[in-house]
């Protein structure tokens, strides 16, 4: 009989060992071991696909949250502009139309260091009513070179009994590309 060093030595001992081993395993179970493997190589392949999916819509959301934070801040900062010349311009009156006898000025308003009266920003007034609307570049976002934006409504209205109201619209932008695949844009009205 040939011990465990025999069979090392002589690699044919080896082989007809090994078969006489296979050929000792029951009919059913002889590629059992086979199957095993590729069952655990299927699960893990599958788990890590599931793993690398969730991690690409998580990015892919936490970077639709940036560039929202972004559109939201460039209609803050468009909504604020109009907030202050509405009512600092020269003391008390407001550099918006409120009608067809208002004469805005055409320059002298300047927002984020830009003078939107002279981008130009377009009036459209009635007898009773105007609405001013202009767009502010905002400054450059960091790490990136596209700039954000606003454009700005400011409708002012008198009502019936004389009262001047006061509409300001601000539609915020992430970036300032018509059409861009990844544009956003954030909405906030305010009324008085």
């Amino acid at each position: 009989p040939c011990t465990r060093t025999c069979l090392i030595g002589n690699k044919n001992m080896i082989h007809i060992f090994i078969k006489k081993m296979y050929k000792s395993l029951p009919a059913g179970r002889q590629g059992f071991t086979v199957f095993f493997a590729v069952l655990v190589a299927s699960l893990a392949l599958a788990i890590g696909l599931s793993i690398y999916d969730l991690t690409v819509r998580e990015l892919d959301l936490s970077m639709t949250a940036v560039q929202s934070q972004y559109a939201i801040y460039a209609a803050d900062t468009g909504a604020e502009c109009a907030l202050y010349w509405d009512y600092k311009y020269q003391g008390s009156k407001s550099a918006f139309a409120t009608s067809t006898a208002s004469a805005p000025p055409t320059s002298g308003i300047v927002c984020n260091q830009q003078d939107i009266a002279a981008i130009p920003w377009t009036i459209v007034k009635t007898a009773s009513a105007a609405t001013t609307t202009f767009t502010i570049q905002v400054s450059a976002q960091s790490q990136s070179i596209t700039t954000t934006c606003a454009t700005v409504s400011v409708g002012k209205y008198t009502d019936p009994s004389g009262v001047l109201s006061t509409l300001i619209v601000s539609h915020g932008y992430n970036t300032c590309i018509p059409g861009a695949r990844n544009q956003l844009e954030r909405v906030l009205q305010i009324n008085y």
